[in-house]
């Protein structure tokens, strides 16, 4: 009998309540594969999909139980493959990498591959390494991959204070961009504020379209929405004519407009050239995450 681990596993899918904590085996590493010993797991919105059993059926998956989630963390490397020679036993490394073979996260240990494996940048904690990578990349796959946002832009962004509307606001200034936000109640407002973020409007508040219009008289070139809802179909307007939208598959966005707009759905999920452009903004312009709450 090989190695045993502690892991948060599902037997089923379900609600929360269907997580066992249990003894499983440490999973074996193929000749690309990392072992990561992880410190922590990040707690994603999309974990909920996967445990509810939602990925299994919209992509038509043979799920094997006991099941693990988690889809990014952060720890120190354990061992390699035979194939792996940019990591040493010991590195402190960060990995994102969606429904892995192997298992999830939420486990003493992870066995993935190397390209989802990247070390941690210098001016990152391993908490917020192992919470970044998910809602970063997703933001940025939004930012530079679908809007081509150009410095010197303005852009719209909607669920501004959200895992992925925290990293995009972000990003969007250090790409030179004039960001308008609008985040989620009083709270919401301060934490993208304390982001550098100076046109924030509280989606929430009574006349808060009037106050978005204010702050983007000649109309916005592009618009990222991390959420859906009533507000979202009156933001369209305010979008120019020729101008991009972008939201990642998951958010409910209704876009009927006659309008001439470039309108894309995207997936953020990771791989490696995506990891490396994130963890360089990372490395040098300090880009952070806000951790909500800790298990």
């Amino acid at each position: 009998m090989g190695k045993q681990m502690k892991a948060a596993v599902l037997h089923r899918f379900g609600g929360p309540e269907e997580f066992r904590i249990e003894q499983v085996p440490v999973p074996e590493i193929a000749a690309n594969e990392v072992l990561i010993k992880l410190k922590y797991s990040a707690v994603s919105t999309w974990d909920v999909y996967e445990r509810e059993g939602g990925y299994a059926e919209m992509l038509g998956l043979e799920p094997s139980f006991p099941y693990i989630l988690g889809s990014e963390g952060a720890g120190t490397v354990e061992a390699t493959g035979k194939d792996v020679d940019q990591f040493k036993t010991g590195d402190s490394v960060y990995t994102a990498s969606f429904l892995n073979a192997n298992g999830g996260t939420y486990a003493e240990y992870a066995a993935v591959g190397a390209e989802y494996v990247s070390l941690i940048p210098k001016l990152l904690g391993m908490k917020e390494a192992s919470a970044i990578l998910g809602v970063g990349l997703t933001a940025l796959r939004g930012l530079e991959d679908v809007l081509r946002l150009q410095r010197g832009e303005t852009i719209l962004i909607m669920g501004a204070s959200g895992g992925v509307g925290h990293m995009a606001v972000q990003l969007a200034k250090l790409m030179g961009a004039e960001v308008i936000a609008v985040a989620s109640g009083d709270d919401g407002v301060t934490l993208v504020q304390q982001l550098g973020i100076e046109k924030v409007v509280d989606g929430h508040s009574e006349n808060a379209m009037q106050h978005i219009k204010s702050l983007a008289p000649e109309m916005v070139d592009a618009a990222f929405f991390t959420a859906g809802g009533k507000l979202v179909q009156d933001l369209l307007e305010l979008v120019r004519s020729g101008g991009r939208i972008a939201y990642p598959n998951g958010v409910q966005l209704d876009v009927n407009t006659a309008a001439d707009l470039k309108v894309s759905a995207y997936n953020g999920e990771p791989d490696g050239e995506i990891i490396a452009r994130l963890s360089h903004y990372i490395e040098s312009e300090g880009l952070t995450v806000h951790i909500a709450k800790e298990f």
